[in-house]
């Protein structure tokens, strides 16, 4: 069974999965992992550009060229968020890029961080035939984020809140990781949540899905 890991915002290029080394977290072959990116989607638009040729002038022109620097940190997760939600068409690009992932790999496992729970939910409800057969493991997730909520519940472009038509929903959450929750409303049960003790960190999150699902991995 292959596993598809679906990164969050900021820079993700290709192999950042290796660099991580998800595939001995998981204690799987690293011919099991499957990476989706989605960045350069968001970076190859005018809007993008615009935001962070924005970000980097205001902050050089304030602040100096040290601030400048830090901008273009601070931009990479600022100017996606902006993208991901604002920019026509965008969102619409990336689900059907990982719809092919979820039609060539029926049963996969995905496992969704951050941003890319978001991405990863919208695809399986948007494309429900497309879904049937997979697990979900969202990770550090906004859709459940009780300061991100309002925002997230209200973008995020879904038929209805019914529970998505996959296998199998199951959610890791952390008090300490303000960005994730516990998911209310849109299907995921009560059983399959599981909070752990983590900062926002992809690391901490796949060791603990290797911990409660090593079954699944074998």
């Amino acid at each position: 069974m292959k596993i598809i890991l679906i990164h969050g915002i900021g820079n993700y290029n290709p192999g950042w999965s290796a660099a991580l080394q998800a595939d001995q977290i998981l204690g799987v072959t690293p011919d099991r992992i499957l990476e989706f990116n989605y960045e350069d989607l968001m970076e190859n638009n005018w809007v993008n550009k615009l935001l962070v040729m924005g970000a980097r002038v205001a902050a050089s022109y304030y602040a100096g060229p040290a601030a400048g620097i830090a901008a273009n940190v601070v931009q990479d997760y600022i100017d996606d968020i902006l993208t991901f939600f604002a920019v026509p068409g965008i969102r619409k690009k990336i689900m059907s890029r990982l719809l092919v992932f979820l039609e060539k790999f029926p049963d996969a496992i995905i496992i969704a961080y951050s941003l890319g729970s978001i991405v990863a939910y919208e695809t399986v409800k948007n494309y429900p035939e497309s879904a049937k057969g997979h697990i979900l493991i969202t990770v550090g997730s906004p859709l459940g984020s009780p300061a991100l909520n309002v925002m997230v519940k209200r973008f995020i472009k879904v038929p209805d809140h019914l529970r998505p038509n996959v296998t199998g929903w199951f959610n890791f959450y952390s008090k300490e990781d303000f960005i994730s929750g516990y998911i209310n409303g849109l299907g995921c049960r009560q059983p399959d949540q599981f909070r752990i003790n983590s900062t926002h960190s992809l690391t901490t999150y796949l060791q603990h899905i290797r911990n409660t699902f090593a079954q699944k991995f074998t």
